[in-house]
């Protein structure tokens, strides 16, 4: 999948925005298990999944807790680096081979300033990566286990054949047992 294919239909695309997607944005190929972007450094790259599935997580008393799965079409981002200019707390992991592109964040800056067009690219990308995570939270703080499941099978139904087990629990905030016992459920 390409960037250009993933804006909204709504969203006016012009020959800056072109040039920007060809010349500001690099593609790397990741392994399966390489990180993409490491916590404790600053990292103000803007990503896109063209193919793979990658993940967000941190490390909690031992333990990697996983925040957020990517698959094919989004955007992520270190946030924290971004726009709190602190180091990132968060790791960026293909689980499987990938193929990402990225740019700096001040070239996205940048873009703004050249047109309506351009702008309004940029609000698309960053309002696409803040909107995720308020989904996100709006998730952990008012959903059952079970829902959280049911929701995440709905926004990427073959994540069970793409993920182990113990980091979609993780995400969840689950036990492997507890996710276990909801497969059996449905």
């Amino acid at each position: 999948m390409e960037l250009i294919d993933a804006l909204p239909l709504n969203l006016k695309t012009n020959k800056d925005i072109e040039k920007f997607l060809s010349e500001d944005f690099q593609t790397k190929d990741f392994k399966k298990a390489e990180l993409i972007s490491k916590q404790d450094q600053y990292n103000r790259n803007v990503y896109f999944i063209k193919n793979g599935l990658v993940r967000s997580f941190y490390y909690e008393n031992g333990k990697e807790i996983t925040t957020k799965f990517y698959t094919e079409g989004n955007l992520m981002a270190n946030t924290d680096t971004l726009f709190q200019n602190n180091p990132t707390r968060y790791n960026f992991e293909a689980i499987e081979e990938s193929t990402v592109e990225f740019c700096n964040y001040a070239k996205l800056e940048e873009l703004c300033a050249v047109s309506l067009e351009s702008a309004n690219f940029s609000r698309f990308v960053l309002g696409n990566i803040i909107t995720q995570m308020t989904d996100r939270i709006s998730t952990l703080q008012f959903h059952t286990a079970k829902e959280k499941y049911l929701r995440l099978i709905h926004e990427n139904p073959n994540i069970i054949l793409r993920a182990p087990l113990g980091m979609i629990a993780s995400y969840l905030g689950i036990s492997q047992e507890t996710l276990s016992r909801i497969r059996s459920e449905i």
